[in-house]
């Protein structure tokens, strides 16, 4: 439960302050019915979310800061989970904001930022997990091709007359670790692949790049699984649709992806650019794809987080906040509702998060496999 206590401090004139407690309120409704309820030794609530640009210097491309509210709501989404692979998230001073609100059971790892000269905007990738939930098990590392996987990989001449493969590496370095929680032990990778373009190509890299990491890490998950270990690979793959090449690269060497995780995840409801990927036991993406009883998908989602923050209905709202960005100092109020659908991604996300529900209990397995093992000698 995070420490709304932060509130009084962070949003000091009373009338904002109860707008926001509004807010929140609607949205801990809106959780409390699409996700299910943390327990304490028999599931795993996992979860990826891309913040937009979240702690990055300056202005934000024109549209300014993030409001002290906005870090809240983030918050309160990321309580709701275990363990959450976060991405876009650049300087860690606002990033200490949020862990703050959540309070001393949580903790993060996270990489160093990539160089912008490689093509990505200066982001780190991390990892914000329960501690009460899950123990970091001292792996983590960012991926490192062979030059024999490199991307837009190429045989080229030296000037002492050899031929060597010249290519690129990720854009955005993916970061996997190692965690257990329970009795489920498991890496999980997360990344932000390159986007590029629609078409030619710059959309063909990005197709290697999801490519390229499904067949770096198959062989790995292939060995983990002789050890009851699982692989999960998530992030944001920056998949167009299920049906697209993009999706096709991920699911090519083995990785598959839960049948409940079947929805957009941009902002806009058209992409599907999240995905959360396995190499596991079967008994794993089974417990996932169930569906309740009443129909709903109780172990999988894409929450809509725009449902009760920062609605079409809302904008006037943020009137104020919009004058103070760059890009809305001099707009009319009737191009600031225009304006609005933009700057609303800059303070929370312009993606959803996606999550699913794993079963960590195994003991009853284990048992099973002990006696099996018993009577066979």
């Amino acid at each position: 439960m995070p420490y709304y206590y932060h509130l009084k401090h962070r949003i000091r004139e009373a009338a904002e302050r109860a707008r926001v407690i509004g807010h929140l309120e609607a949205l801990i409704k809106q959780l409390d019915r699409d996700v299910p309820a943390k327990d304490a030794d028999r599931n795993l609530l996992l979860a990826s979310w891309n913040l937009r640009d979240f702690g990055k210097p300056g202005n934000r491309r024109g549209f300014g800061k993030r409001a002290p509210e906005s870090h809240f709501y983030i918050a309160e989404v990321l309580s709701r989970f275990d363990l959450i692979a976060v991405q876009e998230v650049n300087e860690l001073d606002e990033w200490e904001q949020v862990m703050a609100i959540l309070g001393p059971d949580w903790d993060y790892i996270a990489t160093d930022v990539t160089d912008t000269r490689l093509g990505g905007n200066g982001e780190r990738l991390t990892f914000c997990f329960d501690k009460r939930k899950l123990w970091f098990k001292n792996i983590a590392g960012e991926i490192v091709l062979p030059t024999s996987m490199l991307i837009s990989r190429a045989l080229v001449d030296t000037e002492e007359g050899k031929k060597l493969y010249a290519g690129k590496q990720f854009r955005r370095t993916p970061f996997v670790t190692s965690f257990q929680a329970g009795w489920f032990r498991f890496d999980i990778c997360t990344v932000h692949l390159y986007y590029g373009a629609e078409s030619g190509p710059l959309l063909q890299e990005r197709v290697q790049e999801i490519g390229t990491i499904a067949r770096y890490l198959s062989e790995r998950a292939d060995r983990e699984m002789k050890h009851d270990r699982a692989l999960i690979l998530l992030g944001d793959f920056n998949v167009v649709s299920p049906e697209h090449e993009t999706m096709a690269a991920l699911l090519a060497n083995g990785f598959q992806v839960p049948k409940t995780l079947a929805d957009p995840t941009n902002f806009s409801g058209n992409k599907y650019y999240d995905q959360i990927a396995f190499k596991t036991q079967p008994a794993v993406l089974e417990y996932i794809d169930r569906v309740a009883d009443d129909g709903s998908r109780r172990n999988s989602g894409v929450l809509d987080v725009f449902e009760n923050l920062y609605t079409k209905a809302q904008w006037r709202e943020y009137v104020d906040q919009m004058r103070k960005s760059p890009n809305g100092a001099d707009k009319s109020e009737n191009e600031l509702e225009t304006y609005y659908r933009s700057w609303l991604t800059y303070q929370l996300s312009d993606h959803k998060p996606l999550w699913v529900r794993i079963s960590t209990n195994s003991s009853a397995d284990y048992l099973k496999r002990l006696r099996e093992g018993a009577a066979a000698s």
